[in-house]
């Protein structure tokens, strides 16, 4: 099969979504839309019922052969691990992912910019727990001083406490940031823009599409936060988009990740 005849299959039963009558169909065809609009690959949407997780096993377990990687978008951790076994050597690839890369993107920049070297900063992730892959990132891209916080700590140990002398602060909670000192306040780093999560989706899954039998990790997305990086205009956080330039450049720089040997 060649990568031209690829498929990306877009899925969801919307459990990581707060309101639960959100028609989940509309949501994954626009994604689907999207996709097909950036990469040109053809899509396949399959929405599923929040209230049996047992049909995320079978839906991923039985793709079409064509299905050359997965987006599975609005599901929760646990779920996403077990469509992730369900998939096998199919990749899946999950909105907190591409969101991951896209907010290592913006403090990159952010970082940059400010005069900060990376080694030398220090970083706090408000409400870590929420997208366990960030952290992990975040090491991968040089940052110095990592600590994490969640809101069970807020009791113990107050954010703004936490986040005296941090450099920048990465908010997955919202509106966790507000009772900062405005005299000493951190850059704050939120996925408040909607645009977070598409920006590197497109060229990620081309990437994937068109390199079959690869290991998705995080190496790969590091790299896709660089193209993100080196696409940002001046005076931006991150790139206008998402659009086919984009898509190019971070599927150039995906794809590249995804040809290096194993570490």
């Amino acid at each position: 099969m060649t990568s031209s005849n690829r498929t990306v299959a877009v899925v969801s039963d919307g459990s990581a979504l707060a309101d639960r009558d959100t028609q989940v169909e509309p949501m994954l065809h626009g994604y689907a839309a999207l996709i097909h609009e950036s990469t040109g690959l053809p899509t396949i949407v399959r929405p599923l019922d929040v209230g049996a997780p047992q049909q995320l096993w079978t839906t991923l377990g039985a793709l079409p052969t064509t299905v050359g990687a997965v987006f599975l978008p609005h599901v929760t951790p646990d779920r996403a691990h077990m469509a992730r076994l369900a998939a096998g050597d199919t990749p899946v690839v999950t909105e907190h992912d591409t969101t991951a890369i896209a907010l290592i993107a913006a403090l990159m920049t952010t970082l940059t910019r400010a005069g900060r070297p990376l080694t030398f900063s220090r970083v706090v992730i408000a409400g870590a727990n929420t997208m366990p892959v960030l952290s992990p990132l975040l090491v991968i891209a040089g940052i110095g001083d990592i600590t994490t916080w969640n809101r069970a700590d807020a009791g113990a140990f107050p954010l703004h406490r936490i986040a005296t002398g941090a450099h920048a602060v990465i908010d997955l909670a919202g509106g966790l940031t507000t009772a900062f000192d405005p005299l000493v306040q951190p850059a704050v780093i939120t996925r408040d823009d909607l645009r977070v999560p598409l920006l590197a989706l497109p060229g990620l899954l081309r990437a994937l599409a068109q390199a079959p039998n690869v290991t998705l990790d995080v190496e790969v997305y590091y790299a896709c936060a660089l193209a993100l990086v080196m696409a940002t205009p001046p005076d931006e956080r991150l790139p206008l988009g998402p659009d086919r330039a984009l898509t190019r450049r971070v599927a150039d720089a995906a794809t590249q990740a995804l040809r290096q040997p194993a570490q």
